[in-house]
């Protein structure tokens, strides 16, 4: 797994660093993603090297982001959008600086995003192993990436638009608040959500997502119990314990 690990990582660095072309970093630093909190192990690619990131530092488009098992961090971008990066994470921030509606490539790990398209990008994009998210509308939503690629996406408020990625089809499933969906490799989306089956899919991890709301963490910077801040997002906390397993 850790060689596996260390292949994607290295991928991902040659295809940032080594094919795609130089970037203009007076022109794309409008679109930096600024950390307003970390703690653990965080890092991003630099040089080809990882260097940890500290809170108040601003990071460039196209960096690769890991967090070690004990890593978080809170990012904002211009324009209202954030993310929160959870332990044992990989992504990459803007990897398409053609696009500035396309905001992260979550490669593995766990994260929770806020979408806000603005008049000048109307819609906000986050690419998987096996789906792409789409919001056209204010939106959050938790993610959770498995070994194998599966993701599970839970929507936290608005909509969103789920596109398998080997499976398309002519009209992406629509997901609102509170559901949930499962994306896997070989199998076409279900417009179906099944409660019971989702919990088998991912769910290990998703226990850091609502620890990141629990009084004491830097993700939940108001102090409100997970009770308070699940009735503020229309989220049960019967659904919320469901993510604690």
């Amino acid at each position: 797994m850790r060689i596996r690990s260390l292949l994607l990582f290295g991928i991902a660095g040659a295809v940032l660093h080594g094919q795609a072309p130089a970037v203009d970093e007076i022109t794309q630093r409008p679109y930096e993603a600024h950390a307003t909190a970390v703690t653990g192990r965080v890092s991003r690619l630099r040089d080809q090297q990882p260097w940890a990131v500290s809170a108040g530092e601003k990071v460039p488009v196209r960096q690769v982001i890991t967090t070690g098992a004990d890593g978080y961090a809170h990012f904002v971008v211009a324009g209202g959008s954030n993310f929160d990066v959870y332990g044992n994470t990989r992504l990459v921030f803007r990897s398409n600086t053609a696009s500035a509606a396309d905001l992260l490539d979550v490669l593995a790990g766990r994260v929770r995003v806020h979408l806000q398209p603005t008049p000048g990008i109307l819609q906000q994009r986050i690419f998987t192993p096996v789906a792409v998210i789409t919001a056209n509308q204010a939106a959050t939503v938790a993610l959770a990436v498995d070994e194998d690629g599966t993701v599970r996406i839970d929507v936290v408020e608005g909509e969103i638009r789920v596109q398998h990625k080997f499976l398309p089809k002519n009209e992406p499933a629509l997901v609102r608040a509170v559901d949930a969906i499962v994306v896997q490799r070989g199998q076409p989306i279900s417009r179906q959500v099944d409660r019971g089956s989702l919990y088998r899919y991912t769910v290990r991890p998703l226990k850091d997502l609502w620890s990141a709301v629990a009084p004491g963490h830097s993700g939940n910077h108001s102090g409100e119990p997970v009770e308070q801040k699940c009735r503020a997002e229309r989220i049960t906390p019967e659904y919320a314990g469901g993510w604690s397993n």
